[in-house]
């Protein structure tokens, strides 16, 4: 779900008084903003001629539903208000002591933000007696029931609905200069994501590119010493091999963000795969004294699937659960299938991802992210790889992950992949 948007944070304060103020000179009214959940963003001049329904006032009293009750309105009704917000939808109302209620949400991306409300009104002169009897009536003085009616906005149907066209108006343009502001800092956040990602594929890059030079190097030094010569190669084609499944899943994250990635769909055997991409990160494993566990059954998983590229996949999540779990580890590689099609599972007993990193890690910007906070949870663009090939297939990853114990990363590939699109 993406994060809620807050009107305090998109237009100044400011901002809002002055547009409070100029719709006050130039129509006559009062009026306040509120966030999303009614607290004034402005300054509230005289809190009894409006709602609490719609503006809660710190330390001041409104005519108030959730304070001292003298509207009959019901918190059902009130939940309605809200939901219309929600839609965009202005709220037009009348509370059983008269008064008519107007309130515009301001919406910016979708989100209801916040609320621009104008005082009560009354089409007709107020019955002072009656007031008295109203506020009598909920458990307040006779004095406040006066009170309301000598503050109570007086004014014809057609006023009314004037004002209201011309509050629409208002909340329109804080609209679009929130959306300005919100497109600004989206503008800024995504510079510096995109900073953090060239960073984090240079970082990984240079890894393998260093052990390919320092390698060479010596070999070069040694004068080509045939023991030395046997013992680095290998050392610098597995890094140079690295180097160019880093290349080939940027590249192909490229092409799948351009819809031009076509998939070599063949019935293949999961458990061949499995032990192919297991052989692939056997040495890593060892390195860290993991225990790598192979819990595919022999036979009987056959899929539909790009076979390269599905095992691409296994390898990346078999390499981020070696390389996250701390030495002497646990990782297990599982697999079943159904009717509806093939789920794997990559499970391991490491530090565990918190719930607010677990939405994001998928998203390569997420990644972006979470190596400029300096908390990676997958190597390079690992896991965006992984989802994009995986929903490429029709399927879907999801992980389920607990800090402290560990995290088991989910993949299900139907039976019937879609057509290449």
């Amino acid at each position: 779900m993406a994060d809620a948007l807050k009107l305090a944070e998109l237009v100044p304060p400011e901002t809002l008084d002055r547009l409070q103020r100029e719709f006050r000179t130039l129509v006559g009214v009062p009026i306040v903003f509120t966030d999303a959940d009614g607290q004034a963003l402005t300054e509230v001049e005289e809190p009894l001629r409006y709602c609490g329904s719609l503006v809660y006032c710190r330390n001041a009293q409104t005519l108030c539903l959730r304070r001292e009750k003298w509207d009959v309105a019901e918190e059902k009704l009130e939940a309605e208000m809200r939901k219309g917000h929600e839609r965009g939808e202005p709220l037009a109302h009348q509370c059983a002591g008269g008064f008519k209620d107007m309130a515009v949400p301001i919406i910016v991306a979708g989100q209801a933000v916040g609320l621009a409300v104008f005082a009560r009104t009354l089409v007709e002169p107020p019955d002072t007696n009656r007031f008295r009897d109203l506020a009598r009536r909920h458990g307040m003085p006779a004095e406040v029931g006066e009170e309301v009616a000598r503050q109570a906005l007086v004014m014809p149907e057609e006023r009314v609905a004037a004002v209201a066209g011309f509050l629409q108006t208002v909340a329109n343009l804080v609209a679009s200069a929130a959306y300005d502001s919100l497109r600004a800092r989206q503008v800024l956040e995504l510079e510096d994501l995109r900073d953090s990602l060239v960073h984090m594929i240079v970082h990984d890059l240079r890894t393998p590119l260093t052990s390919i030079m320092g390698s060479l190097q010596v070999i070069q030094e040694a004068e080509y010493d045939a023991s030395l010569v046997e013992e680095l190669v290998p050392i610098a084609v597995a890094s140079a091999e690295s180097m160019l499944e880093m290349i080939n899943t940027l590249l192909d994250i490229n092409k799948m963000e351009n819809g031009e990635l076509e998939l070599d769909l063949r019935a293949v055997r999961f458990e061949e795969i499995a032990a192919k991409a297991l052989d692939q990160v056997k040495g890593l494993a060892l390195e860290h004294g993991h225990d790598l566990v192979n819990e595919v059954p022999p036979d009987g998983l056959t899929v539909q699937a790009d076979e390269d590229l599905l095992r691409r996949v296994v390898v990346n999540l078999l390499g981020n659960a070696i390389k996250f779990t701390p030495d002497g580890g646990r990782i297990t590689l599982s697999a079943k299938v159904d009717t509806q099609g093939l789920t794997f599972s990559v499970v391991d007993n490491g530090p565990g991802i918190p719930p607010e990193d677990q939405a994001r890690i998928f998203d390569k910007f997420g990644q972006a992210a979470a190596h400029r906070d300096r908390r990676k949870y997958s190597t390079g663009l690992g896991l965006a790889f992984c989802k994009m090939v995986v929903e490429a297939h029709g399927g879907r990853i999801w992980v389920e992950s607990e800090v402290g114990k560990g995290s088991a990363f989910h993949v299900f590939i139907p039976v019937r992949p879609p057509g290449n699109r």
